[in-house]
């Protein structure tokens, strides 16, 4: 078990020398400085490459981190001027601006827009992009604000308080970690996560820690109510019933995660995520008004141009995940994005509940719907919810998606 003392020696590895001569004063949590009031040194050397040329071993110094049960915001606090090089991403990944046109081309459905025009609009939307925003959908500012607020109250607490939460062991009902999978790039990303598994077994309260715990399980039930009503516009936008997809048990296995991000000392050499799809069936989002989101353009399977996703107040953000791609037989697009790390004085949060089908046994199969495969080759294969999540822990740089396991072969070289 890791203490402390383990923590704040981790910790100490990554602050200048001035700064630890000054460790025993007591110290104010430092809440971060946008990037404008701390200008880096001209002398100033990538901490990766000094690291590299000591002998810097990337794997030991992150599974340290990870068994101190440090979290990045301890880092901030501690006054980092340095990011680890294990935060550090490769220039091909971290690097790809955002269209200039964003703010103009991402869809925004009004859900008060007559049925057959709301099942035109969000569907449109899924197919071209995987992703839009809703207005107009019964859910109170004050709600939005609630989640985020009680994610950002958890992340504020003190570090030994969070610590006693930290864990990678994924049957828990709450979870609090930096980077959930960082295998998954070798790297870690600049943010801090908490995960509460809400569906399809029901977590005892009491797990769940008292700052958030009131404010999370509400959301739960709140987005569940606009998933299946997106569900519902969604399946008719396939020419299927209504219920169809939420037939399939698409909302029954349900999590929501809330993203902390902090205030980046060199956000030029990192990232607040790596680009990706969601592995679930359908996501939905809200974010506070820092900005950071990027969406891609186009299939997982090609280039595409990003776009920044500017925080609209009351707005909520969708997405497609890659289960509904699969069961949509293509028709509709895994949506993928990512977050750039956070130069600004406030901390990015963001809520995200993931809707799964929530049958877990080895004998129901998901896949393309039927009805879809009468008229147009299947493009995937059939598969469980247990090689699902087994493809969606074993993602590795390169891979975004857990479409690629499922693919079928014919398919791949099929326009």
């Amino acid at each position: 078990m890791a203490t402390m003392g383990n923590t704040n020696s981790v910790i100490r590895r990554f602050l200048p020398a001035e700064s630890q001569q000054r460790e025993a004063s007591p110290r104010v949590p430092h809440k971060g400085v946008s990037s404008s009031e701390a200008p880096r040194k001209k002398d100033d050397k990538d901490h990766l490459s000094n690291s590299a040329a000591a002998g810097y071993d990337l794997e030991r110094e992150l599974k340290q981190f990870i068994e101190a049960k440090a979290s990045i915001k301890d880092l901030v606090d501690a006054g980092i001027t340095h990011i680890p090089g294990f935060c550090h991403f490769p220039d091909s990944i971290r690097t790809s601006p955002p269209s200039t046109t964003a703010r103009s081309s991402i869809p925004v459905v009004d859900l008060s827009v007559p049925r057959p025009r709301a099942v035109e609009l969000v569907a449109g939307a899924a197919r071209e992009w995987g992703f839009f925003l809703v207005t107009n959908h019964g859910i109170p500012l004050h709600q939005i604000s609630a989640a985020l607020s009680s994610v950002q109250a958890f992340n504020e607490l003190p570090a030994e308080t969070k610590a006693t939460y930290s864990t990678r062991e994924e049957t828990r009902a709450f979870i609090f970690n930096s980077n959930l999978t960082p295998s998954m790039r070798g790297v870690a990303s600049w943010r801090d996560n908490l995960q509460v598994a809400t569906s399809p077994r029901l977590p005892n309260p009491e797990t769940i820690p008292e700052v958030c715990r009131v404010e999370l399980l509400d959301w739960d039930k709140t987005t569940r109510g606009l998933a299946a009503r997106l569900m519902e516009l969604l399946s008719e936008g396939l020419g299927v019933e209504a219920e169809r997809l939420e037939g399939l048990s698409c909302l029954d296995g349900r999590v929501v995660m809330g993203n902390y991000y902090p205030y980046c000392p060199q956000p030029e050499l990192t990232m607040g995520q790596g680009g990706h799809t969601d592995p679930a069936a359908l996501t939905v989002l809200v974010q506070n008004e820092v900005g950071g989101l990027l969406i891609k353009k186009g299939s997982v399977f090609e280039d595409g141009e990003w776009f920044e996703v500017d925080p609209v107040p009351g707005a909520i953000i969708i997405i497609i995940g890659d289960i509904l791609q699969i069961i949509s037989n293509d028709e509709y697009k895994s949506a993928e994005h990512k977050v750039v790390a956070n130069p600004h004085k406030t901390s990015r949060i963001s809520v995200a509940s993931f809707c799964f089908p929530g049958k877990m046994d080895d004998s129901t199969h998901y896949g393309p719907l039927q009805e879809l495969v009468s008229k147009k080759p299947a493009r995937y294969r059939q598969f469980t919810m247990s090689e699902h999540r087994r493809a969606m822990f074993a993602r590795v740089e390169g891979v975004s998606s857990v479409v690629h396991n499922f693919k079928l072969e014919e398919a791949h070289t099929t326009p």
